[in-house]
């Protein structure tokens, strides 16, 4: 095994995938006894963070504004020669523009594209760009690797994809302690009368729960209700859910739990009948989908973006044309009609299917295979 010194860089560790992505990478090569740096201006998620085996570095790389960058690039500079770091690892847009003003780069540069990006006007484009200045890029899915080829005209051969991955182990259906399971219940007021659909997703306009709402209208009765869960630090888009939704009179069948911890979102899953992920625009890669399907849960995608390459080989059930509320409607309707049997046989073959592609264990091999490739 070649050895390396790995210093991956991200604005925060407050909360995410990314964050997530960047924090089990950091403990699975700390694990192997490589080295493991991360650069952020820290977060709640510190505390997953093995700091026997990964060193962390506090500098203020969150902050846009354009002054702090030469101390920034100093303090780089001085970690990465400090600690003998071969490649580094950058996963934001702002924090990669530090890397073109640190000296003596006698280290690999990598880039990590979570998304496609707006690019529609000349200054995002620009912003953008950033990532596409190092020496190897990693796109985490098919999807984003053709696009970004396309957009930034970069060679498919500086592209690595390497796709996100969940926690199979914990996201399973098993329900582990039956008290805590009914707690969680009680203390969000989780129906069990009813059939449940459950919208995950950060509250905000492109992920496309308003839209949703015209969905839940057509339903006159009460025995379908929607939970929207998911990070609700908007809270100007937060308010105007709620205000729509009362504005439709959906208070009985649409409900705001807002963010949930990783456990209380896996036991929400257990509850849900079926799963939703339908942004207004196509997401790089969807982790509700991949945490879903290993749930053995029925989810309906939007079929487009990093969605279409997670169901690529599953059932069309999942698949929905992208804005096709009636398509959606017509099946939900057919997914509640469906018998135990047939959801269990689903459930089984989509669960296998993420452990075979979308598993942490599988990103993380991905990620040492790759650091290992391009190591000086």
């Amino acid at each position: 095994m070649k050895n390396f010194n790995l210093l991956q860089i991200i604005p925060s560790l407050d909360s995410g995938g990314v964050e997530q992505g960047t924090v089990d990478v950091a403990n699975f090569i700390g694990e192997k006894d490589l080295g493991s740096y991360i650069v952020s201006n820290g977060g709640k998620m510190l505390t997953l963070l093995n700091r026997k085996k990964t060193g962390h570095f506090k500098l203020p790389i969150h902050s846009k504004n354009i002054f702090f960058m030469p101390f920034i690039a100093y303090k780089l500079s001085k970690i990465i020669s400090d600690k003998h770091i071969n490649i580094v690892h950058v996963r934001s847009r702002f924090p990669a523009w530090h890397l073109q003003i640190v000296r003596n780069k006698k280290f690999k540069t990598v880039s990590t594209f979570h998304n496609i990006y707006g690019s529609q006007n000349s200054f995002k484009k620009i912003y953008n760009k950033a990532l596409s200045q190092v020496d190897h890029i990693v796109a985490i899915s098919d999807f984003v690797k053709s696009t970004i080829m396309n957009t930034y005209k970069i060679n498919e051969n500086k592209i690595t994809v390497i796709n996100r991955g969940v926690d199979t182990k914990f996201f399973n259906a098993k329900v582990n302690n039956d008290d805590n399971f009914i707690y969680f219940l009680n203390k969000n007021n989780i129906s069990s009368e009813k059939k449940i659909i459950l919208y995950p997703g950060r509250l905000t306009e492109w992920k496309g729960q308003i839209n949703f709402l015209k969905i839940m209208e057509s339903y006159n009765d009460d025995q379908i209700i929607c939970y929207f869960v998911g990070d609700d630090k908007n809270k100007s888009y937060a308010s105007k859910l709620i205000s729509e939704i009362n504005k439709r009179n959906l208070q009985q069948n649409c409900k705001i739990i807002g963010h949930l911890s990783k456990e209380d979102l896996r036991m929400m899953y257990i509850c849900a009948d079926i799963v939703i992920s339908a942004p207004l625009k196509p997401e790089g890669f969807g982790r509700v989908i991949s945490e879903s399907l290993a749930m053995k849960k029925i989810i309906l995608c939007y079929d487009y973006g990093g969605a279409k390459d997670q169901l690529n080989g599953l059932d069309k059930i999942y698949k929905v044309s992208p804005n096709d509320q009636a398509q959606m409607r017509n099946k939900i309707d057919n997914i509640i009609k469906l018998s135990k049997s047939h959801k269990d046989n689903l459930g089984s073959v989509s669960r296998r299917h993420v452990i075979e592609n979308f598993s942490k264990e599988k990103m993380l091999e991905g990620y040492l295979n790759f650091y290992q490739n391009i190591v000086l």
